[in-house]
């Protein structure tokens, strides 16, 4: 065996780039770039200077893995994944066309997301008639690395056929885009090419090492956290923050997303807002000291953390933040407990609206995973014991077993699972605060629907 044999995970996310290059024994080294330029020169900048920190000799493969719902035209023009443009056209497509032919065609019911392929995709042909080539992150970081531009279908769920891993040929006409415009589809453990000398900052990048295409961060981040069974729940933070589970069937009607992931299916919400939240509350209150104990006594006003908008559940663009009940003793503390209460209400939000699956535990990964307070609320209100996982960097892990899978380090993803993904930590809930837990989230559900009017107003002036 050799002792320096590597393989590379490579997670181009919203705001910087990840690595982790895991060695045959077990051992990892990690690093993370931010980015300079939000667009495609920036990203490979940001690349180059990651994988210039790291001793890749020995390297044997490369994984990949990235943002989705972000789209580059012909390699200059950015739509970002939070863009609110193909509102019109995903109205248009809901209204057309029924629940079974988009299980037909994308085996899966067509989620009320704008950065989805089809409303992007039909945007972009209005807008950019001529365009010759549209890809997203990992694509263009793909075709940096090997020459030319592949995905996988799980990047491009929304417009692939999952179940045969091509793209469907009715919404392609429906959107009148042609095929060859898009990336190639291959297999996950099939390899997409092999790198080109690349030079680094002061070292190249060998030729020859097999890259594989992996899949969209939210689904490597699934993978990278161990989650294999129905019953598992999984919490992914981040810039936006995933809560589903793995369940056996496709959930047709549905307000959240539904559709296969592997050889399972996957049902979840997606936020808009949790990550800038909690960022918020570390910048303007700080979380230092703040624990459910000494918070909850002191009846601390609930928050609802629309900063940026939000997706699931309530579909708003154009929601905004609030606190709720201030009062004249409120101190920073409560308004930082509030947020991070008010980011769990937000998950259990989720939750209800997808009928309240059987649990049996959660995992969580992701930044806000470090937060002891968090992850105790989210143990006392989903009632489950919570893993945290030993690598927080869980796309850039999955991206990494993809490879290791690919090149027989592994049998198959179980295996990879079983040797990879470790727990740090084990949160039980203690049920002492689920009660006042449930009256405040009631609260806390209720004070949406009174201000929507109050929305559309501001939205106005």
């Amino acid at each position: 065996m050799n002792k320096k044999e590597c393989i590379l995970g490579i997670d181009l996310g919203t705001s910087s780039v990840k690595l982790i290059l895991k060695y045959r024994d077990g051992s990892t080294v990690k690093t993370k770039e931010q980015y300079e330029e939000r667009n495609p020169s920036g990203w490979w900048k940001a690349v180059i200077r990651a994988m210039s920190k790291l001793d890749l000799e020995g390297l044997a493969a490369i994984g990949l893995s990235s943002q989705v719902g972000t789209y580059i035209v012909d390699g200059i023009c950015v739509i970002e994944w939070n863009s609110k443009v193909g509102a019109e056209e995903l109205a248009e497509i809901k209204e057309c066309y029924s629940n079974e032919l988009f299980i037909e065609e994308i085996s899966m019911p067509h989620p009320n997301i704008v950065s989805y392929p089809i409303p992007r995709l039909k945007y972009i042909k209005k807008h950019y008639p001529e365009a010759k080539k549209v890809c997203q992150p990992k694509d263009f970081l793909c075709e940096m690395l090997i020459g030319k531009c592949v995905s996988d279908k799980y990047s491009w769920r929304g417009l692939a056929n999952l179940e045969i891993n091509q793209y469907s040929r009715k919404f392609l006409e429906v959107i009148g885009v042609d095929v060859h415009v898009l990336p190639e589809l291959i297999e996950l453990s099939e390899p997409a090419g092999y790198t080109k000398e690349i030079q680094l900052d002061t070292k190249v990048l060998p030729m020859g090492v097999p890259v594989f295409v992996g899949m969209n961060d939210f689904f490597a981040s699934i993978l990278g956290m161990g989650v294999c069974m129905p019953g598992d729940l999984f919490d992914i933070s981040g810039t936006s923050e995933h809560l589903g589970i793995l369940q056996k069937t496709v959930s047709l009607h549905t307000n959240m997303v539904s559709g296969p992931y592997v050889n399972e299916n996957v049902h979840y919400g997606v936020t808009a807002s949790s990550g800038i939240s909690l960022e918020y509350g570390l910048r303007v209150f700080g979380y230092e000291g703040v624990t459910l104990e000494s918070s909850l006594v002191k009846k601390p006003p609930i928050f609802l953390p629309y900063l940026n908008g939000e997706r699931a559940p309530i579909w708003n663009a154009d929601a905004r933040g609030m606190f709720f009940g201030i009062g004249p003793e409120c101190k920073k503390s409560d308004m930082a407990y509030a947020i991070l209460e008010g980011v769990a209400f937000s998950l259990y939000h989720i939750y209800e609206c997808m009928e309240k699956p059987f649990v049996r535990s959660i995992r969580v990964s992701g930044g806000a995973a470090v937060n002891d307070t968090l992850n105790q609320l989210k143990a006392e209100l989903f009632d489950v014991p919570l893993f945290v996982m030993e690598e927080n960097d869980t796309s850039a892990l999955g991206a990494y077993m993809i490879a290791a899978v690919g090149i027989k380090w592994f049998k198959n993803f179980d295996e990879a699972r079983e040797q990879v993904c470790k727990v740090k930590e084990v949160i039980k809930p203690c049920g002492k605060y689920k009660r006042i837990l449930k009256k405040r989230f009631a609260v806390y559900k209720k004070l949406y629907p009174a201000v929507i009017q109050q929305y559309e107003e501001m939205r106005r002036i």
